[in-house]
């Protein structure tokens, strides 16, 4: 299901121990919102996707300069509390679903389409100009933070075994 930016209210990452999962929701002005659970290594496969994409625009420092970024965090977009009350309709399930693809292509205006999957079934996806696509990775790695994982852009999975 697409989500158009014009659409687009809020992003929230949070981390869920039990699971040890990140939750990914995103709702529209409309009060939709879609939930898309992410694993270690989808995390990982989405982090190392988002900052490739960022790098080719001069990175962080340069993503997080940009007036229209700037803009956003001075309106308190990393600051407001995400609006759980004003759900009303959850159009891939109130549980959401367990992301197991991703899909990326550039687009004419230069943004990001990004498109998130299960398994089997509908997923999500959105466009994500250059400030949503540092909005995106910086919500992105605090949940990382949160959830203790230790992931670093360019880190090799570790093969071999764990316990």
């Amino acid at each position: 299901m697409p989500i158009k930016n014009d659409k687009l209210h809020q992003v929230n990452v949070t981390y869920s121990g039990p699971e040890d999962r990140l939750l990914l929701r995103a709702s529209t002005r409309h009060g939709d919102e879609y939930r898309v659970w992410l694993t270690r290594r989808f995390t990982a496969l989405l982090l190392d996707i988002l900052t490739k994409e960022m790098d080719k625009y001069g990175g962080s420092a340069s993503l997080g300069a940009n007036p229209r970024t700037k803009a956003m965090f001075k309106a308190g977009a990393m600051e407001k509390k995400y609006e759980e009350d004003k759900t009303t309709n959850f159009p891939l399930g109130k549980n959401g679903f367990l992301a197991y693809a991703v899909k990326t292509a550039g687009i004419p205006d230069g943004n990001l389409h990004l498109e998130i999957l299960p398994k089997k079934g509908k997923g999500v996806s959105v466009n994500l100009d250059k400030p949503l696509l540092y909005m995106f990775h910086n919500l992105l790695t605090q949940g990382i933070a949160r959830a203790e994982w230790h992931l670093v852009y360019g880190q090799e999975p570790q093969s071999g075994r764990v316990h």
